[in-house]
């Protein structure tokens, strides 16, 4: 009975999926179907695409984190510059 409990569909054991996983995910999505990130002349260049924005919101309503909770476990995750918490509440209320 427990083993069953703990097995998949397939005979796989069901595990939780990593937070690093989960954002390998995000940012795989993110890709597919985000918008291009615009190449205009006018106005200052975006710093981060349109894609890694819609990656973080998708890990941090995949969480339920709050903005500052996911910046704080991006710090962790990727290595690179990444947007701060403003950045992501300004992008969400405005493009989503």
């Amino acid at each position: 009975m427990y083993i069953s409990l703990l097995m998949g569909k397939r005979g796989f054991v069901r595990r939780e999926a990593s937070p690093k996983e989960v954002l390998e995910h995000c940012l795989r999505l993110a890709r597919e179907v985000a918008p291009p990130t615009p190449k205009g002349k006018r106005g200052r260049p975006w710093r981060y695409s349109h894609a890694l924005y819609l990656a973080l919101l998708l890990f941090r309503a995949f969480f339920h984190l709050t903005y500052r909770e996911t910046e704080a476990s991006l710090q962790d995750l990727m290595e690179g510059p990444f947007p701060s918490h403003q950045s992501l509440a300004r992008y969400a209320l405005k493009h989503l």
